[in-house]
C-alpha cells in the first residue's frame, strides 16, 4: 500500500475480488489493473515472465534524474563509487543554495530507486543521504560519479524469482572503521535463490573495536530482517526449513553460535 497506489495478491483469485469490491463497495469504483504480466506501478515496469521470476525495471526514472541534473553526464563509470566514498575533508568549499536544493532532491530521487531496483548504488547513497544537509564539492563529486554508473547500466533490471521457498539465505558483512568518525558499516540481503529480496547498506550506530565486533554488531543490525521474513512467510502458510545466515568471519560465527563461550574478553 503506497498512499492511493495499491497492490494486492493472493494465491486464491476469489480473495482478490472480495477484497476489490469490498473496498469499491465503502469507496467507489477503482481503476484495477489486473490479470496482465505487466505492471507500471509508481515509477516501476513490473514484469511477470513464464519463467517464474518478475523483473523490475525503472529505466525512465532514472533516466530522468540524470537528465533534470543540471551538468550533462556524457561519459559513465564502472563502479557507483570510489574508494574515497567515507572520506569526508573539513577544507572542501560547501554548495551555494541553490546547487544543495539540486544535491538533495537528486539524492532522494536515487534513494527511492536504490530501494526498489538498483540495489548496487545502496552503498553510495546511504552516504549521501547523510550529506544532504551541509553538502560540498566532494559530495557533488560522488553525486556525479553515480549519475555516471547509472547512465552505464541504465538497462539494468532487478531480477527476483525463488528455487525452493522453504530455504532463505541471508549474507551479512560489515566493513570495520569505514567512516570518519571510526563507525563500521553494515550490508546484508535475503535471498531465495535468484536476486536479493530484502536488503540493507547503512553505518553503524556503535563503534566497534575489531572487525569481529563489527561484524557482530552487523548481524544484530540485520536479524530483525530476517526474523520478520520469516514471520511473513509463515502467515501466508509456508514454513522455512532452512534459515541460512552466511558471514566470513570465523570469529564472529563462533560468538554468535556460542555466546561467551567463544569470548576471550
Amino acid at each position: 500500500w503506497y498512499v492511493d497506489d495499491n497492490k494486492i495478491s493472493h494465491i486464491d483469485p476469489n480473495v482478490v475480488t472480495n477484497i476489490i469490491e469490498r473496498i469499491e463497495k465503502k469507496f467507489g469504483k477503482m481503476k484495477v489493473s489486473r490479470g496482465r504480466k505487466e505492471h507500471d506501478f509508481l515509477g516501476m515496469k513490473i514484469h511477470f515472465q513464464d519463467n517464474g521470476t518478475v523483473s523490475i525495471d525503472m529505466k525512465e526514472y532514472v533516466k530522468g534524474a540524470i537528465d533534470e541534473f543540471p551538468e550533462t553526464i556524457s561519459r559513465s563509470a564502472s563502479t557507483p563509487a570510489t574508494r574515497h566514498l567515507f572520506e569526508v575533508r573539513d577544507d572542501v568549499k560547501r554548495l551555494d543554495t541553490e546547487k544543495a536544493e539540486v544535491f538533495h532532491s537528486t539524492v532522494a530521487k536515487l534513494l527511492y530507486i536504490c530501494k526498489r531496483c538498483r540495489l548496487d548504488i545502496q552503498n553510495a547513497i546511504a552516504f549521501l543521504t547523510t550529506r544532504v544537509s551541509k553538502p560540498d564539492e566532494d559530495d557533488w563529486k560522488k553525486l556525479r560519479r553515480v549519475l555516471q554508473y547509472l547512465k552505464g547500466t541504465i538497462d539494468d533490471k532487478l531480477i527476483l524469482g525463488c528455487k525452493n521457498i522453504d530455504k532463505m539465505e541471508s549474507f551479512v558483512d560489515a566493513a570495520f572503521a569505514v567512516h570518519n568518525d571510526m563507525k563500521s558499516h553494515t550490508g546484508g540481503g535475503i535471498s531465495w535463490g535468484i536476486g536479493i529480496l530484502l536488503s540493507m547498506c547503512q553505518k553503524q550506530k556503535l563503534n566497534a573495536k575489531s572487525s569481529t565486533e563489527a561484524e557482530v554488531i552487523g548481524v544484530s543490525d540485520f536479524i530483525s530482517n530476517m526474523i520478520w521474513a520469516r514471520m511473513f512467510l509463515e502467515k501466508q502458510g509456508y514454513t522455512i526449513d532452512e534459515n541460512l545466515l552466511y558471514q566470513d568471519n570465523q570469529s564472529a560465527m563462533k560468538i554468535e553460535e556460542n555466546g561467551s563461550k567463544s569470548c576471550s574478553k
